[in-house]
């Protein structure tokens, strides 16, 4: 899923704006997320009812629960369902009041430079893995939009008051995804570096070799291509689709083949030797994530 933020909104998502924000103060950058988990009734999921508490549209009548909280103004900036649907209710440059009395690193009001994340959930389940999925969607998103320095749970940062997102959120596995998914994010980056490089010392080719070329058995394809047309036409191909089937990245070394295969070029290919070299490094960090999941 391909998020993007125009004007403080998440977009392609469900907006509903709720009216319990306010402006942040001026000249705090944003630079602590924190995660809840909120059901409601308590232990239920599925219903309308987080979305009428942020929006002051909870009625009492409903549940005996909702009589002790209708009243309250609370909000966050995002609600993920265990479906993975994800919601937004205040713009992120805004003020979102969902972290209450609250201290970080001996700053109060953890409000006024925070952005806090609902996890449809309670203390005793489980959460989702596409709730992990997109929870991870949504960080790396945030920041690289914002000063996000610190990722933290409403436990610890009112922890006298509050559990969440509670024993059950797996924040080992949480952070395996982020870093996962931040070398992939380098890995495709890195790959449309080459195919440029490429372009501009004259390798890249608009038409295919013939389709019997495709046929060899041997490492890169030495009997029945030249290296730039492997790599153009079957490697990168390749690390394309592992990448679209979320499969694990195996760990290449591209650097010795192309340096010796490409000595007698014409062009000056050292920056692709330095982008292939590049690539090999971020394939062994891709490699040693998953040799400590």
């Amino acid at each position: 899923m391909s998020l993007n933020i125009v004007n403080g909104w998440l977009q392609g998502v469900k907006q509903i704006k709720s009216p319990f924000y306010n402006e942040r103060p001026n000249d705090i950058p944003i630079s602590l997320l924190v995660i809840h988990n909120i059901s409601l009734p308590p232990n239920q999921y599925g219903g309308p009812y987080v979305e009428q508490l942020f929006t002051g549209k909870l009625d009492p009548n409903l549940d005996p629960y909702f009589a002790k909280i209708y009243q309250l103004q609370v909000s966050s900036h995002i609600f993920i369902r265990r479906d993975g649907e994800i919601i937004q209710f205040v713009p992120f440059d805004k003020r979102a009041w969902h972290a209450g009395i609250s201290y970080f690193e001996g700053r109060e009001n953890c409000n006024d430079f925070s952005i806090g994340i609902e996890m449809e959930g309670c203390d005793s389940d489980k959460f989702t893995e596409v709730q992990y999925q997109q929870l991870v969607n949504v960080t790396l998103l945030l920041k690289q939009n914002y000063f996000i320095k610190d990722i933290v749970g409403h436990s610890d940062i009112a922890p006298e008051r509050k559990t969440d997102p509670g024993p059950n959120f797996d924040w080992l596995y949480y952070r395996y995804l982020l870093a996962k998914k931040t070398q992939t994010n380098a890995i495709i980056n890195q790959l449309e570096l080459i195919k440029q490089e490429l372009q501009a010392v004259r390798l890249w080719q608009t038409m295919p070799p013939h389709p019997d070329s495709f046929l060899s058995k041997e490492p890169f394809a030495v009997d029945t291509m030249q290296a730039h047309e492997w790599l153009q036409w079957i490697f990168i191909p390749r690390i394309q689709a592992i990448i679209d089937a979320n499969s694990d990245i195996p760990m290449f070394a591209l650097r010795p083949y192309f340096e010796e295969a490409l000595k007698e070029h014409e062009h000056n290919v050292s920056q692709l030797i330095n982008l292939l070299e590049e690539l090999d490094q971020l394939s062994k960090l891709e490699n040693n994530l998953e040799s400590i999941k």
